[in-house]
């Protein structure tokens, strides 16, 4: 059995997910409360913090994210 993990597109592409809100709002509120509400600024805030996160979920959240902007920046 294969498990399917959908491929994560860019904060400003999309609204979170429940499931990423659910990870993400502990660290949010502790780590980047002062970038509220700013959504894009809220992962930029995560992502400059990856290694103070807490949950494990939230920082394989923002890394898949991350290495997916990456990924498509050209060359």
């Amino acid at each position: 059995m294969t498990a399917l993990i959908p491929e994560r597109v860019d904060a400003r592409d999309h609204a979170p997910t429940v499931e990423e809100k659910e990870a993400c709002m502990e660290d949010v509120f502790r780590l980047c409360s002062s970038h509220i509400p700013d959504r894009v600024a809220i992962i930029a805030c995560l992502i400059s913090k990856q290694s103070r996160l807490s949950r494990l979920k939230c920082r394989y959240m923002i890394s898949a994210g991350d290495a997916g902007k990456k990924s498509n920046e050209p060359k």
